[in-house]
């Protein structure tokens, strides 16, 4: 199993990017009520499609496509549409935190926004609200720790994620171009 590298230049022409939540929603058959159980096992999913292009140029898809062995092998992936933070955090550090945990603390100096994403530990993060980040500040974020984290440095500039093709896509070609390519991705973990 290795990780390959996501062909240099090549831009989606849509791109989509979703938490998938894993939970139990238990519902009473006599008085309506419910309960919601949260398995905490977040995972990104990704969706793309390539545009159509010319033969020549679309040979990288077709090689990108085989060298993924189906679901053997990995690619790291970041948001294509938001590759940096909206806020004006440029670097920051992070405490150890528990499995579980739905905030990360950090330190550092500038804002984030809601919906900016950054790796640590390994993990893709976004942030849930707006926030100021200073020394020790709480930032909350919308997917829980998979793991611990041990203290680090954040990244912030495309961070990323390892993912898994979960489709099995094919170039397409008809006479001088070939048709778009859909892929789909989970987030390996």
């Amino acid at each position: 199993m290795s990780t390959i590298t996501w062909p240099s230049g090549l831009v989606p022409r849509q791109f989509s990017m979703r938490l998938a939540t894993v939970q139990r929603v238990h519902s009473s058959p006599y008085g309506g009520s419910e309960q919601a159980v949260d398995l905490l096992n977040d995972r990104w999913m990704v969706s793309m499609e390539l545009a159509a292009d010319t033969y020549a140029n679309i040979a990288v898809v077709e090689a990108f496509i085989a060298s993924m062995r189906g679901q053997t092998n990995t690619v790291a992936l970041y948001h294509f549409a938001r590759p940096t933070p909206r806020g004006t955090l440029a670097s920051a550090t992070y405490a150890s935190a528990s499995q579980g945990a739905s905030s990360v603390t950090l330190t550092g100096s500038g804002t984030l926004k809601a919906g900016d994403l950054f790796s640590a530990g390994g993990q893709l993060l976004q942030v849930a609200a707006d926030v100021t980040v200073s020394t020790s500040t709480s930032v909350s974020i919308v997917n829980r720790l998979r793991a611990a984290l041990t203290s680090g440095s954040i990244t912030l500039a495309s961070p990323t994620a390892t993912f898994r093709m979960i489709n099995q896509p094919a170039v397409t070609y008809v006479p001088g171009f070939s048709e778009t390519v859909s892929l789909e991705f989970a987030e390996a973990i």
